[in-house]
């Protein structure tokens, strides 16, 4: 017969019941930070997955919206000169609002002929540009050099310039391909080099400027307007009471554009808040003899955010569709 075993003291045996609830308890909170570490990564991956969506669906409308812009001016192209019906059309980046698949959208469309060319513009060009911007005459001065002295090849056996530069790169003594190297140009810091983007070109290939086609800032620079003015359109340029038969914009500045190759700034604003822009440089009159070619499709900066937001707390109300 067994013998029983003698019974644990009521100390032990409380000791061990606390031992069993304190892994009991801890098990259970480990077993809930497992789930809830799950569930935040699921939540997550969710999320990004859902940002990458509308991202890539603003990608298309704004995508989409340059197609469209594209096909109109390509069909105001072939239909012939404007001036035969006594109507001139004028690219001169006013934006115009639509909606697409209900998304708000705007598009801005830009005579190419209407800015500086970088590699056309002669020196006092630049610098009455830069002048007008809100450079002192020095500065200007500077930095008008510095461009023709990127752009401007070697001769034969000349060696290259030695003069002091803020770049790590020297000049590239070859033309601008895009205007995006204007920030490899000596003296053009982060500040003057977003000041300037908007203002020139390497696709009009003329040394001078269509006035009725330049963005209202630069026009009102060439122009000598007052610095404040000029800021404040080159902040909103539109709506704004311009002239452009002003007499103030100099005669010897003007060349009538050849109407060859756009800009088309196009801006999507999805329900979902998800914005994106793009910018795409056409040419009507490509060397290849196709209808048209893109030189150029590069992430745009967002313009009319608060217009679009408008938009879509209206649902379009009003809007018409692209």
């Amino acid at each position: 017969m067994r013998r029983k075993q003698p019974a644990l003291p009521a100390r032990r045996r409380k000791g061990r019941a606390g031992f069993a609830l304190l892994a009991v308890v801890w098990g259970t909170g480990l077993i809930a930070m497992m789930v809830v570490a799950f569930m935040t990564s699921g939540r997550l991956r969710l999320q990004t997955a859902h940002n990458i969506a509308s991202a890539t669906e603003a990608s298309f409308v704004a995508e989409s919206a340059i197609n469209l812009a594209t096909l109109t001016l390509l069909s105001k192209v072939s239909a012939g000169p404007a001036s035969q019906l006594g109507e001139v059309e004028v690219y001169d980046g006013r934006p115009r609002f639509c909606v697409q698949d209900g998304a708000a959208v705007a598009v801005a469309v830009e005579d190419e002929g209407g800015k500086i060319d970088l590699n056309a513009a002669p020196p006092e060009l630049l610098q009455s540009m830069l002048v007008g911007l809100g450079l002192d005459d020095r500065a200007a001065r500077e930095v008008a050099n510095a461009i023709v002295a990127f752009r401007t090849a070697l001769a034969p056996g000349q060696f290259g310039a030695t003069s002091a530069s803020d770049k790590a790169i020297a000049p590239k003594q070859a033309l601008f391909e895009s205007v995006m190297e204007l920030d490899q140009v000596s003296r053009v810091d982060p500040a003057l080099f977003h000041l300037l983007i908007p203002f020139v070109t390497v696709h009009s290939h003329s040394p001078g400027v269509d006035q009725n086609a330049s963005p209202p800032a630069l026009f009102a620079a060439l122009s000598s307007f007052p610095i404040a003015q000029v800021r404040q359109l080159a902040a909103a340029p539109y709506p704004s009471q311009l002239k452009r038969n002003d007499p103030r914009f100099p005669a010897n500045l003007k060349q009538p554009a050849d109407h060859g190759a756009f800009l088309i700034h196009a801006e999507a604003l999805l329900a979902t808040g998800q914005t994106l822009a793009r910018d795409a440089i056409v040419d009507l009159r490509p060397s290849n003899g196709k209808q048209y070619a893109v030189k150029e499709l590069r992430r745009g900066q967002s313009l009319y955010a608060q217009s679009l937001r408008e938009m879509i707390a209206t649902n379009g109300a009003g809007v018409p569709n692209c």
